[in-house]
């Protein structure tokens, strides 16, 4: 008999754990999706070199395209330009270890990026329109109850159900996000719409515009997709945005009217965007502990709600499916058999040892970032730009990160020969 493992969300975290895990024997992978239709909000997505290589590693290579996705001619993670005159305040690096073009840092439009992965899914696999209302750990198992009254019994439960988690909820109630105070306002639209300002070349490429109220991010994505972000703090209860949910569209001048006094390929940028839909930021303080009774795992924004920032994601989710089935094969001793109680609680042991670390690292890295940042209340004058470029770290760390690395520090830790 076969491992049942049921998949709760369908999105980037969860077909890609479907991906990874669908490499084990004997395993019947069901994705249980609430949604009627495959479908990403949001408007662009970064994954970094550990995204892209692990993207590699479980047969997703065709999102490596360069048609799927856009790297940048300059070949730096990330440039940063100054708000006002446009010269570079500071550049992120790839490390010596990426010398291979096709994991320098990628931007996707996130519906392309979720078709690729979709492609390499088995039909049959997804089912849609199953919302999950609860979900039971018994002793054989555990059992999701969706709301159109059917249920499904699997041997385990990955919760790739993003932020908002329902999973989660069930086993901890308590577990409560809170309002950032950081609202992103997004965009993607066919680049054409930006007629003669792509004649000049670097406009393709990805930058972050660093501004004393605000920021700006814009860059070319796959597939002839563009994409415009800005981001700010504000004062909810007085800003345009109060009532605001999650991708809700917004009156677009707001955007435009932002960047009216930064320079002028920034506002030449805005003043095309054809529509905005903003993102309230909101967030955990904590990473929540992300397995349960050894039946259920959490996975992608569920795991580690740190709200989006720097672009880390959607590698995140990619990696921890990566690492649960590392941790599903140290404790398959038989692959013609299905996995016991005690080595699903085992694995999922391992994964938490392997993934909780890096998360935890993520989200101070998060908070600390938040502390810092141009507020209502501390708005960066021109001193505290230039000192915040002088005083930038390197991030190699969070988008190379090496999964399996990690995961054999934890065996030599936990299971020493």
């Amino acid at each position: 008999m076969s491992t049942k493992i049921a998949i709760v969300g369908a999105g980037i975290g969860g077909l890609s754990a479907a991906l990874s895990l669908r490499r084990l024997p004997n395993v019947d992978i069901q994705i249980f999706e609430r949604a009627d239709a495959l479908r990403e909000v949001g408007a662009s997505i970064a994954l970094g070199p550990n995204g892209l290589r692990s993207l590699e590693e479980i047969g997703a290579s065709n999102a490596l395209s360069d048609e799927i996705g856009f790297r940048s001619d300059h070949g730096f993670p990330m440039v940063y330009r100054h708000w006002m005159t446009g010269e570079v305040l500071v550049r992120d690096m790839h490390s010596p270890e990426v010398r291979d073009r096709r994991y320098f840092t990628t931007r996707f439009y996130r519906p392309h990026l979720l078709e690729a992965l979709a492609e390499s899914v088995p039909s049959g696999t997804i089912h849609l329109g199953k919302r999950v209302i609860d979900a039971v750990v018994k002793s054989h198992g555990a059992t999701l109850y969706f709301y159109d009254g059917t249920q499904y019994e699997a041997d385990l439960v990955v919760a790739a159900d993003g932020i908002n988690s329902t999973i989660r909820s069930t086993y901890l109630p308590d577990f409560k996000l809170h309002f950032t105070g950081q609202i992103w306002l997004r965009t993607a639209f066919d680049a054409s719409l930006l007629g003669d300002i792509l004649d000049d070349p670097k406009v393709k490429n990805s930058v972050h515009v660093v501004g004393e109220e605000r920021s700006f991010f814009s860059s070319m994505l796959g597939r002839g997709k563009f994409t415009l972000v800005g981001s700010s703090y504000v004062d909810l209860e007085n800003s345009p945005f109060k009532d605001k949910h999650w991708d809700e569209e917004v009156d677009v001048s707001i955007f435009r009217d932002s960047y009216k006094s930064w320079h002028p390929k920034v506002y030449a940028l805005a003043s095309r965007a054809p529509s905005m839909r903003v993102f309230p930021g909101w967030a955990s303080d904590t990473v929540p502990t992300p397995t349960y009774a050894g039946r259920i795992v959490l996975l992608g924004d569920s795991f580690h709600p740190h709200g989006g920032a720097f672009a880390v994601g959607g590698s995140l989710a990619i990696d921890d499916g990566i690492a649960l089935y590392l941790a599903l094969r140290h404790v398959q001793s038989d692959p013609s058999q299905s996995f016991t109680a005690a080595q699903l609680a085992r694995a999922l042991e391992l994964y938490a040892a392997t993934r909780v670390p890096h998360a935890a690292r993520v989200a101070q890295l998060v908070e600390t970032s938040r502390a810092r940042a141009s507020k209502p209340s501390q708005f960066w004058d021109e001193k505290r730009i230039r000192d915040w470029a002088a005083a930038k770290k390197e991030v190699v760390w969070l988008h190379e990160h090496n999964v399996h690395r990690a995961f054999e520090r934890v065996l030599q830790k936990l299971e020493p020969t």
